[in-house]
């Protein structure tokens, strides 16, 4: 606004003419003989009166212009309306301030505009996202530094580029084309992770651009990772806290209470529902605890242990409070261990039982042992296991040690008890021990003992090894061969001065104990490559004996199968018989498994089977298969087919080599690929 002094009504046209023109300005107010606001007149107005024929001496009341208005003082910028000169500014009085002219509004529009455009660009250049915009033509018009650093250039080598020329992928021409939007695309931009959102820009329902707002993914990757990490541990804290078997009750500083674990809830009957969010002063208060460890750790801030009586179940708990305080020194936690005292009594009275309970083992021990002892039935009538058994029960008679091998399922163990029972006899303890089947660290605490103290979690008074177990008797290392290369020297020196060292004790032990052990791996070749002492080896290889497979003694096969059907009769209740066909189909089966793998296999047959008969047609695929002849009707083309397949395909099963195929059928190699393959037999 221009202040200006205004024109009285009463002045001429010439003299406001020359106002106007030494003033430089392209209208005036004019004011009434009161001084109020009359009107306004202008260079235009003037000279049109004066072309109507208004005389230079006329005055210029006649010449005001309708078409200047006036506003008052504290109308708003965007409520200026539209003239072609500019306004009268009046006060509340109806009194002229000044003027606005059009050249003021130019000015302070422009002022304006660049004011928000600064504004504008500094909250872009102060967004944490990348924002970017093109026209219509596909050129950029607006970067900020987030994107120029992504991209690695500056701003103003961006403006006024081709987008697709920094970013080939960018989807910004599909914005344009079909002006939908689009959100959550994922990219890699100059090797940052990307989620970008696209939209297009509208102006009257035109589209003029589109713009892009980019999401830099890796610190959020970073965030997801540590909320993850946080969430695990979370997860990990809870399982630990749930999976102690005493109680834990747990409150912030001022016995508020937060949490309480599994084991508390069953200890003491209450459910985490009805103290969760409860200060122990109010639970004390309600009655649900007669006293409070957590109240007593708050008030002395160190630990305390106090007997408490829950009133649900009327139980008594031994309660153990412990603080934790945070950087500061502030108590930050409470954590109480509740522990049932009945079972405390219960230990008690256990422990006044032991002895009881040791005599009673050991005679349930001896009772096994018999058992174990009498136990030996074996099956056989092939001449193989005729004289293996004749060895066996001539070594029955001396203290020699034997090493047993075969094959896993040839009855290895069941010809240690043998030579036990026709040797020692069913009063002396007969001990096995898989090798393979005791971690290596608990393995020679099993076999020598322990004394008190031994290792963390050892019972006070010490434990006897098997080697103690077995005074007088035999033991029976099956699996030697897996027994760990340490043990295998202790071994050694057991077997040369038969004495033992219980783990963690100094005096030795005198043992009497026969040493039979098992292997189905090649000892020998476990020396070569070291990993079976030799020394160890030959000490064991005082008497070998080696159990023929069941392969190489199939005349034990209907007997072994009578024994086990007549076995699971008795077990079962059941009336079942083999056929001749299921034996003789039987005796054509290699047996990998052997003795237990038929065991297992006349099991099965009996428990599901309707019928009582037991017939080769109920024998899985991989050990017995029916020729099938085609059937009746069949085309001579379509069976000859058949039995063409059959006899390539029964070829290959037994020589797995298709030269060798050609050469048993007596073809050449390539009409043999050729008939396989369309037999569909190449598979």
């Amino acid at each position: 606004m221009h202040a200006v002094d205004p024109v009285p009504i009463g002045c001429t046209l010439t003299e406001a003419y020359d106002i106007l023109q030494k003033r430089n300005t392209e209208f005036l107010p004019v004011i009434n003989e009161e001084g109020n606001y009359a009107g306004a007149f202008s260079k235009s107005s003037l000279l049109k009166e004066i072309l109507n024929g208004l005389t230079y001496n006329a005055g210029i009341k006649k010449c005001l212009d309708p078409d200047i208005p006036f506003v008052w003082f504290n109308i708003e910028l965007e409520q200026l309306p539209v003239c072609a000169n500019g306004a009268v500014v009046l006060n509340c009085d109806n009194r002229v301030m000044g003027i606005i002219q059009n050249t003021d509004l130019i000015r302070t529009f422009r002022s304006n505009i660049e004011d928000l455009q600064e504004r504008m660009y500094a909250v872009i250049e102060s967004a944490h996202n990348g924002i970017l915009a093109v026209d219509l033509s596909g050129n950029i018009i607006l970067a900020n530094r987030v994107v120029a650093g992504i991209l690695g250039l500056s701003v103003d080598q961006l403006l006024g580029r081709q987008v697709t020329d920094y970013i080939p992928n960018s989807l910004m021409p599909k914005i344009l084309l079909t002006g939908q939007s689009l959100y959550g695309e994922k990219f890699v931009l100059n090797a940052t992770p990307i989620m970008a959102n696209y939209s297009p820009v509208e102006k009257n329902g035109v589209i003029s651009g589109a713009v892009c707002v980019f999401q830099d993914l890796s610190s959020m990757d970073a965030i997801h990772s540590e909320l993850d990490s946080v969430k695990k541990l979370t997860r990990e804290l809870e399982a630990i806290i749930n999976s102690s078997y005493d109680g834990i009750y747990i409150t912030d500083g001022n016995c508020l209470t937060l949490n309480c674990n599994e084991a508390y809830q069953r200890v003491t009957g209450i459910s985490d529902s009805e103290v969760v969010g409860k200060t122990m002063h109010e639970l004390v208060r309600a009655g649900v605890f007669d006293q409070s460890a957590s109240i007593l750790v708050m008030e002395k801030r160190k630990s305390v242990t106090i007997p408490q009586t829950i009133k649900k179940t009327n139980k008594q708990v031994l309660v153990t409070g412990n603080p934790i305080f945070d950087e500061d020194g502030n108590l930050f936690r409470i954590v109480t261990n509740v522990r049932d005292v009945t079972e405390l009594y219960n230990l008690q009275s256990q422990l006044q039982k032991s002895e009881e309970q040791t005599l009673l083992y050991e005679t349930e021990l001896r009772h096994l042992r018999s058992q174990q002892a009498e136990d030996t039935g074996i099956i056989y009538r092939s001449s193989c296991m005729s004289k293996t058994i004749e060895l066996s029960l001539k070594l029955a008679n001396v203290d020699s040690t034997v090493l047993i091998t075969g094959e896993s399922g040839t009855g290895k163990e069941l010809l240690a008890k043998l030579i036990h029972k026709h040797g020692k006899g069913i009063n002396k303890p007969f001990i096995k021990i898989n090798c393979a089947a005791i971690p290596e660290q608990l393995l020679e605490s099993e076999l020598f003992g322990y004394d008190s103290g031994a290792f963390t979690g050892a019972k006070k008074e010490g434990k006897p090894g098997l080697f103690e177990l077995a005074h007088n008797g035999t033991l029976f290392l099956d699996e030697v061969a897996e027994m760990p290369l340490l043990l295998q020297s202790k071994l050694l020196r057991v077997l040369q001065e038969r004495q033992i060292v219980r783990v963690g004790g100094t005096k030795p032990l005198d043992v009497n104990v026969r040493i039979i052990a098992a292997t189905n791996r090649n000892l020998c070749k476990m020396v070569k490559d070291g990993n079976f002492r030799e020394d160890l080896y030959y000490r064991l290889l005082v008497i070998p004996i080696e159990l023929p497979p069941l392969r190489e003694r199939k005349e034990d096969i209907p007997l072994l199968v009578k024994y086990f059907v007549d076995t699971l009769n008795k077990r079962y209740g059941y009336k079942c018989h083999a056929s001749a066909q299921l034996l003789n189909a039987l005796s054509e089966y290699p047996w990998p498994g052997n003795i237990r793998e038929l065991s297992n296999i006349i099991e099965r047959l009996m428990i599901t089977t309707n019928e009582d008969e037991l017939s080769a047609d109920l024998l899985p695929g991989t050990i017995y298969r029916k020729d099938i002849l085609p059937e009746y009707g069949t085309q001579l083309q379509d069976a000859a087919a058949q039995a063409e397949a059959y006899l390539i395909a029964k070829t290959y099963k037994e020589w797995k080599s298709w030269a060798k195929v050609a050469e048993v059928l007596g073809v050449n190699k390539s009409t043999i690929y050729r008939k396989a393959l369309k037999h569909g037999l190449l598979k």
